[in-house]
């Protein structure tokens, strides 16, 4: 019995320890990165990367099966290029830091394409061209891999 209660406290404390030691790893995060950092984790950005593909291929879709933008389809395009600025805000950008090297090089350049894009699109008279280059922006940073 007193063999079992001396294994008990000493699960016990290598539990403590190793929760302590998870806390102690977040905390020792905080200190060495800038303020500034952003820490993406993979999950982070394979959900941002499937986010733009999805929201691409629709407005491929549109424009590849329209010989003339219907003003529904239009507001739809400018809807689907702001939820990408929106996701791509969330990946850095400027001087920030992230975890992810290509995204601090690229992400920059990504969101100007998409933003350029969308003003060209609610301009007075819609111009699709910079749209249809987005997929290009995609493969200057995924050419890599």
């Amino acid at each position: 019995m007193r063999a079992r209660q001396k294994s008990l406290v000493a699960l016990g404390i290598n539990v403590l320890l190793g929760l302590s030691i998870i806390a102690g790893c977040a905390a020792v995060r905080k200190v060495t990165y800038p303020p500034d950092f952003i820490y993406l984790d993979r999950e982070q950005v394979t959900s941002s990367m499937a986010h733009f593909s999805v929201n691409l291929s629709r407005i491929d879709d549109i424009l590849a099966n329209s010989e003339t933008v219907l003003p529904y389809q239009r507001e739809e395009i400018i809807d689907l290029l702001r939820d990408i600025e929106k996701v791509a805000d969330q990946l850095g950008a400027g001087t920030q830091v992230t975890s992810h090297l290509l995204i601090d090089q690229n992400i920059d350049k990504f969101k100007s394409d998409v933003r350029k894009a969308k003003e060209a699109v609610e301009g007075e008279t819609p111009n699709y061209f910079l749209v249809g280059r987005l997929s290009g922006s995609c493969t200057a940073c995924h050419v890599v891999r």
